[in-house]
């Protein structure tokens, strides 16, 4: 399988200073308003080869057991960095990724870009150049559920107030150290931002909904948390902790971008949605 600049399962670092609600990053937002579609259906539709439906930003995008309907365009208005998260209702064999992964024809891949394929997976983070680009799913096993997608132009994106939820690559939520934070199952609404100083202390302690086999984090360790198999914690494009807690320490002053995702079971996996707890020891 052929990537086309493609960083799986990385993050971008957050721009520098925390914000609240509705405030920008470096006073810009990403621009991703030309793929809403008017309310209505929960589900934004997929179209054939010759009529392809525009991403929705809005909306849940319908990923149809027949491939032939599952075919989308996104028009960026700048370079960008865009994520692609897939839910489906049948999860996803690990011998189906593994045969995916193995394959040397450059359309395989469970999703498409650009007739290339880059993922073989749940989700994919790509940086795309401007313009019109096309997306097309075809998962094995006639599976089927949906994906959302976001896009962030220049590093740049916007804090939101804590509330105990996560939110968008583009809109991180701070989080919360006096509420639940919710890790989703959609794995595009678990960013998190912390702002502080160098020495800040952070406690981060997972509570899922299911247990992760211990084979989920050994695989996750064996590829150094940065492989198809990676879980757990992930700072500012680092690579993921394998772990359901962690301690960290900031290393300088500034603001900071969290993403937390876990998979389970082993041989079939989906995500696994829980929440997470944080505290924070100040530095003296």
């Amino acid at each position: 399988m052929k990537h086309i600049t493609v960083s799986i399962l990385l993050l971008a670092l957050a721009g520098c200073g925390g914000s609240s609600e509705g405030e920008s990053v470096n006073s810009s937002v990403p621009d991703n308003s030309s793929g809403t579609v008017d309310s209505g259906s929960e589900f934004n539709p997929g179209g054939m080869p010759s009529n392809p439906s525009e991403v929705s930003f809005a909306k849940k995008n319908e990923i149809n057991v027949d491939a032939f309907e599952n075919y989308f365009t996104i028009n960026l208005e700048k370079d960008s960095k865009v994520y692609i998260s897939a839910l489906l209702e049948l999860g996803m064999k690990t011998l189906d990724k593994t045969r995916c992964r193995s394959s040397t024809v450059e359309e395989s891949g469970f999703i498409t870009v650009d007739s290339t394929g880059v993922a073989c997976d749940h989700r994919v983070v790509l940086d795309l150049k401007a313009g019109q680009h096309s997306i097309n799913f075809e998962y094995p096993r006639s599976n089927y559920g949906y994906f959302t997608i976001d896009t962030v132009a220049n590093n740049q994106r916007t804090i939101l107030t804590e509330n105990g939820v996560g939110g968008l690559p583009s809109t991180p939520r701070k989080i919360s150290f006096t509420e639940n934070n919710e890790i989703n199952r959609d794995l595009n609404n678990n960013y998190f931002a912390y702002e502080g100083k160098a020495g800040d202390k952070l406690f981060l302690n997972s509570y899922l909904q299911e247990s992760i086999p211990v084979l989920m984090l050994t695989r996750c360790r064996s590829g150094a948390g940065e492989n198809s198999s990676a879980i757990g914690f992930s700072i500012n494009e680092g690579p993921y902790s394998c772990t359901e807690n962690i301690e960290y320490e900031l290393p300088e002053d500034g603001s900071y971008l969290f993403h937390v995702f876990y998979m389970a079971p082993s041989d079939v996996t989906y995500p696994v949605p829980g929440y997470f707890r944080a505290d924070v020891q100040y530095a003296q």
